[in-house]
C-alpha cells in the first residue's frame, strides 16, 4: 500500500505540511509506504485551457507536474494538504486540479483511490469546507474520499495548532480510516451513487456532443463502453 502526501502550501515547513506529515507518519506506523512532496518547492505552471490534453491525453506544458501526477498515479490513497488562502485552497493545490482536468477528470484515473483532505487557516471560517472542497476533487476523478480535517494556526509564524493534541488525534483516526478503506476496499456506496447518477452521465454527454472536436476522448470513452457509438 502506497500513500502520498502532498503539501501546496508555500512555506515547506508550516502548519500544513506538519499536518500533512502527521498522517503520514500514522499510516507508516500502520504499514503503508509513504511519500512526502512538497508541491510548493516545485515549478507549475497555471493552465491556460489550450485543451491539448483534451485532443492529445497529455498535457503540453513540461515543469514539475509530470512527476506529481506520476506518483498520484501509482498512490494507493492520497493526504492533500493546502492552507486556506483568502477563502480559497491555494493557488497551488487549484494549479494541479486545473492541470489534471483530462488527465484525471474526464478519464477518470483516480478510480479505486482514496483521499483524505487537509487544510490549515488562521481561523475556522472556510477552512474546514476547503479541506472538503479537496478530498471532493478525488471523488471527481472517479475514486473515493474519506475524510477531511480543518484546523488552525495559533499564530502565522508559530508552528503550532490550536487545540493540538485533539487535532493531532483526529488526523490520526482519519489515517487510520484511511488505511482501513485501502485494505478493505470500502465501496462508498453512496458517493458512487451520486457520480453515476448525476456526474458521469453529464460528462459523458459532453463527449459525445464534442466528438469531432475532441477525437481521443471520444474514443477514450467508446474504448471503456462508457459511451456507444
Amino acid at each position: 500500500m502506497k500513500i502520498v502526501g502532498i503539501s501546496t502550501s508555500a512555506r515547506e515547513k508550516g502548519n500544513t505540511s506538519r499536518l500533512v506529515r502527521r498522517v503520514l507518519e500514522r499510516l507508516a506506523a500502520l504499514g503503508a509506504q509513504t511519500e512526502f512532496v512538497w508541491a510548493g518547492g516545485k515549478t507549475l505552471e497555471y493552465c491556460t485551457a489550450c485543451e491539448y490534453c483534451m485532443t492529445h491525453g497529455a498535457c503540453i506544458k513540461k515543469d514539475d507536474y509530470q512527476p506529481i501526477l506520476k506518483s498520484v498515479l501509482e498512490a494507493d490513497g492520497l493526504v492533500l494538504g493546502s492552507p486556506n488562502y483568502a477563502f480559497q485552497m491555494s493557488a497551488i493545490m487549484k494549479t494541479i486540479y486545473e492541470r489534471s482536468h483530462c488527465l484525471l477528470y474526464y478519464t477518470r484515473q483516480l478510480a479505486g483511490k482514496y483521499a483524505l483532505g487537509i487544510a490549515v487557516g488562521g481561523h475556522r471560517f472556510e477552512t474546514g469546507k476547503i479541506a472538503k472542497t479537496i478530498a471532493q476533487g478525488v471523488w471527481l476523478c472517479g475514486g473515493y474520499y474519506s475524510g477531511y480535517l480543518g484546523a488552525v494556526s495559533v499564530r502565522r509564524d508559530d508552528l503550532r495548532l490550536v487545540d493540538e493534541d485533539k487535532t493531532f488525534s483526529r488526523a490520526d483516526k482519519l489515517a487510520e480510516k484511511l488505511f482501513s478503506d485501502i485494505k478493505n476496499s470500502r465501496p462508498h456506496r453512496l458517493q458512487r451513487l451520486i457520480r453515476k447518477i448525476f456526474l458521469y452521465p453529464q460528462v459523458a454527454g459532453m463527449v459525445r456532443n464534442n466528438k469531432d472536436k475532441y477525437p481521443y476522448l471520444y474514443n477514450f470513452y467508446l474504448d471503456r463502453k462508457w459511451l456507444k457509438g
